[in-house]
């Protein structure tokens, strides 16, 4: 680690550098809902399916993202999601219909799939295991951060230029990253595991499908499902809550927010580093099991004074639980199938994300009450606490890899 603590922190760097552009592009849209709304003419379900649209192009490239990460490494994917972002984010300032919309969405959705399975592969490849936690927690800090960032000046710059400039800044952020990392992001070689693929490719796809049959791994989709229903959906319509419910201004909401932000941006280096010394199954089901009454409370509130304790504690819940999960994730899995794996899981994951705004979009507008929507966006965590309880750390670490053992013992005598 001495000796690559350098590569390993710049490494570590651009790919919470592009996870950070990539939250920047897909959050950009909540904050100017309100205006985007009245210029294309449309409701709020379909204002939240441009949240779905997104994460529909998200997931459908978590798991071909993490074979690709696995295949060609994190250098070639995380560069190529970048140019794929910042074409896809400038093209939305420029749409003037739902469908472009939805497209230019969709598109930025396909561009970002794959950062998560290269940042966990990097931090596998570079990190010990006794200190991943701290690099997840520190990796994941990249999305409070982008709310927040987001929050501070797109409200602004909408407010001053119109919405589609805010777009049009939040793509020229990963044009600049993309040749930054071009000359600056290198990646540890992996000389013994390309030359063994192509001999052993049928036998590495068996492998693969034992991804699908790892109970832990699916646990643990099902737990950050949970989460990630709650926090997109939060990320989606707070800003919408705020200036509609309780009156304030979009600045104003977009401030708040950035405490929200803030918050979650603190918590998760502390999450991370907790991790490496506590029961990560007991610290995930006790951040996800808080956030579901939090929720209510926040849908029930409409004292503004409150706002300053409510959001930043729902910004440490809401988002606390990934350094854990992701950690457990690095350590079910053998490191050749670190980015597969996590693809998968991460799909699980995005699932949430995906079906939340576009519910709680159609819950707002057949009931115009938004502690209907945050009481249902709190049933997403409370289920999810309960699903990792399930899962068996002491067998983590090998359950794949006996699996793995048994497949290729087994096959001389299939053939």
């Amino acid at each position: 680690m001495k000796n690559g603590l350098r590569p390993a922190f710049i490494a570590l760097f651009f790919a919470w550098l592009v996870y950070l552009f990539s939250y920047v592009s897909r959050m950009s849209w909540p904050p100017i809902i309100p205006l985007a709304s009245q210029d294309l003419g449309i409701n709020a379900a379909q204002a939240g399916s441009f949240m779905t649209a997104f994460y529909i192009g998200y997931v459908i490239t978590q798991i071909p993202g993490g074979f690709l990460t696995d295949r060609y490494g994190y250098r070639k994917v995380l560069l190529g999601s970048l140019l794929i972002i910042s074409v896809s984010t400038l093209l939305t300032g420029f749409v003037d219909s739902f469908t472009l919309g939805l497209a230019t969405r969709c598109l930025a959705g396909i561009g970002s799939g794959a950062i998560f399975s290269a940042g966990l592969l990097a931090i596998t490849d570079w990190f010990p295991e006794n200190k991943r936690g701290m690099a997840n927690g520190l990796f994941m800090t990249s999305t409070s951060l982008g709310v927040s960032l987001v929050n501070l000046y797109v409200p602004t710059l909408s407010k001053g230029y119109g919405w589609r400039t805010a777009f049009l800044v939040s793509g020229l952020l990963p044009l600049l990253g993309l040749i930054a990392a071009y000359f600056l992001l290198k990646e540890r070689p992996r000389v013994e595991q390309k030359t063994k693929e192509p001999q052993n490719n049928q036998s590495y796809w068996k492998d693969v499908i034992l991804l699908f049959k790892n109970r832990n791994l699916l646990l643990t989709g099902i737990a950050g499902f949970g989460g990630q229903w709650a926090t997109l959906g939060i990320a989606t319509w707070a800003n919408t809550y705020l200036n509609k419910s309780l009156h304030l201004s979009l600045v104003q909401a977009g401030l708040f927010m950035s405490f929200f932000g803030m918050a979650a941006l603190l918590c998760k280096p502390i999450t991370g580093i907790l991790s490496d010394f506590v029961n990560r199954k007991v610290l995930s089901f006790w951040i996800l099991l808080l956030l579901g009454p939090m929720l209510l409370w926040f849908g029930a509130n409409q004292n503004e004074s409150y706002l300053y304790f409510l959001l930043p504690a729902i910004g440490v819940l809401g988002y606390a639980f990934y350094p854990p999960l992701n950690t457990l994730i690095c350590d079910s899995v053998e490191k050749r199938f670190v980015g597969t794996a996590s693809g998968l899981v991460n799909a699980m994951w995005q699932l949430g994300a995906l079906i939340a705004p576009l519910a709680v979009g159609a819950v707002i507008d057949a009931t115009h009450n938004y502690f209907y929507v945050f009481a249902t966006l709190g049933i997403g965590p409370v289920l999810g606490a309960f699903a990792i309880l399930f899962v068996k750390l002491e067998n983590s670490a090998v359950v794949l890899k006996v699996e793995e053992e048994v497949a290729v013992t087994k096959e001389p005598q299939m053939s």
